[in-house]
């Protein structure tokens, strides 16, 4: 973290380059002054909207790697592979998944700390947006370096677990422990309260943050909380700002990603960090779940791809349009998947049908769909966490998704790899769900790893 905070200044000179920043007679780099220099800052989507933890994603089973392509790979993504704890030594230098969330979150100290300056626009439209923003985008640092940088929520020991360093204040030099696991999650809980008033209901363009991001993110939250009420009522006010899908029969199976970066479901844009470990083409995806795709369901063409190999196919249906950053952020069907989840916890069975039918009528070919009838509780909740894997496939969601699930004995998964003839195991609740931190971080600025 503390090594990679001065990147900042470089990537705010950058942003003034692209504003035409004023320049001051008596320095050398452009400083920010009004709430549209500080728009600017949170704009420049390179840095606030890219490089979303993948690692998580790489440590889950939605995928498999030849034996061939193993044997290529980086040290570091043969260690990630295999869950070993050197996945992110000090001699890889930067580690996107952690540096550029810290990045984000300093981008968004500096804007809050420069806020108060221009007190005079103050309760303004602009400035309640740059505000909202910024605490917004903490937020969705924070939380995404939560679910793969710490343990898995527990309300009786959350007190005692490890959390996150909380950087809140401009100051980049100064160097913060961790917080408990309970801290990190009441600031990301308070921050994303405080930006629902001050953000419009939808953003003038998907990079930016929004009610209905916002909302929507308190859902996610929640539900991998196990606060199942919580997590609907989001999903609701999510949805009532913005419920659009989009109807698969409409996207055309052309290029090397079908799908529109700003399609219909887009709430808020985000993508993740690459890594060869699970880019298209070199990846092969799962084929138990390839298998669970029916004939007329449109995913299976518009999600996969065939390789030279009989039986390879790789993923290819993110909605980034760039196969090679794959979609991280927040999407309307997620919403449907979590609230849906939600009815059926809760025992509405009607009400999570309902839901279900109306994201998979969006999915199969035209007429072909045929409506489920669900009476059972318990089929209802199988029938959702099913579709919720095969959905959101590829959006960093299956890691969290694993972790949660794990803690209920119905739903623990094994994970296993494959190399060379020797199997690796990943049992449920294992410490290796918690990814370690990178050893330059340690090194610098002394934090406590995870124990692994």
């Amino acid at each position: 973290m503390y090594i990679h905070i001065i990147t900042i200044t470089l990537f705010i000179l950058l942003a003034g380059c692209t504003e035409k920043l004023e320049v001051k007679p008596d320095q050398s780099m452009t400083i920010p002054e009004t709430v549209d220099h500080y728009q600017s800052l949170l704009d420049f989507s390179a840095n606030m909207n890219a490089d979303v933890p993948v690692y998580g994603e790489a440590s889950a089973d939605n995928y498999y790697v030849t034996d061939t392509r193993f044997s290529v790979l980086v040290l570091a993504d043969r260690e990630a592979y295999l869950w070993r704890d050197k996945m992110f030594p000090a001699v890889v230098g930067r580690v996107l998944d952690w540096s550029t969330q810290y990045i984000r979150v300093n981008y968004c100290n500096t804007v809050l700390a420069g806020l108060k300056g221009v007190s005079g626009e103050a309760g303004t439209a602009a400035y309640n947006n740059v505000k909202g923003s910024a605490l917004f985008f903490r937020a969705f640092s924070f939380y995404v370096l939560a679910e793969v940088f710490c343990k898995a929520y527990d309300s009786t020991t959350a007190t005692n677990d490890l959390g996150l360093p909380l950087r809140t204040t401009d100051d980049v030099k100064q160097i913060f422990p961790r917080a408990s696991l309970k801290e990190t999650y009441d600031q990301i809980f308070n921050d994303l309260y405080a930006s629902i008033p001050l953000l419009p209901d939808i953003g003038t363009v998907k990079t930016r943050p929004s009610r209905a991001a916002a909302y929507a993110l308190l859902s996610r939250m929640n539900l991998i909380l196990g606060n199942y009420s919580d997590a609907k009522r989001y999903a609701d006010s999510s949805l009532v700002i913005h419920d659009k899908l989009l109807d698969y029969n409409t996207v055309e199976d052309v290029g090397a990603s079908p799908f529109d970066k700003f399609n219909p479901e887009v709430i808020f844009y985000a993508t993740m960090t690459g890594t060869p470990l699970i880019l298209p083409g070199t990846s092969g995806t799962d084929t138990a779940l390839l298998n669970q795709f029916a004939e007329d369901d449109l995913r299976k063409i518009l999600f996969f791809r065939p390789g030279t190999v009989p039986g390879f196919f790789s993923f290819k249906g993110s909605y980034s349009e760039n196969p090679r950053h794959l979609f991280g952020g927040i999407a309307t069907d997620e919403i449907y998947l979590t609230r849906a989840e939600c009815y059926a916890r809760e025992g509405d069975v009607d009400r999570a049908t309902a839901d279900l039918n109306k994201l998979l009528r969006m999915r199969w070919k035209s007429g072909k769909y045929v409506e489920l009838t669900i009476k059972d509780p318990e089929i209802a909740l199988r029938t959702v966490l099913a579709e919720r894997r095969k959905q959101l496939m590829f959006r960093g969601r299956r890691f969290p998704d694993l972790r949660r699930l794990n803690k209920d004995p119905r739903f623990s998964t094994t994970v296993i790899r494959s190399v060379n003839g020797v199997l690796y195991q990943l049992p449920p609740n294992d410490p290796r769900y918690v990814l370690p931190i990178p050893e330059d971080e340690i090194i610098v600025s002394g934090i406590q790893q995870n124990e692994r």
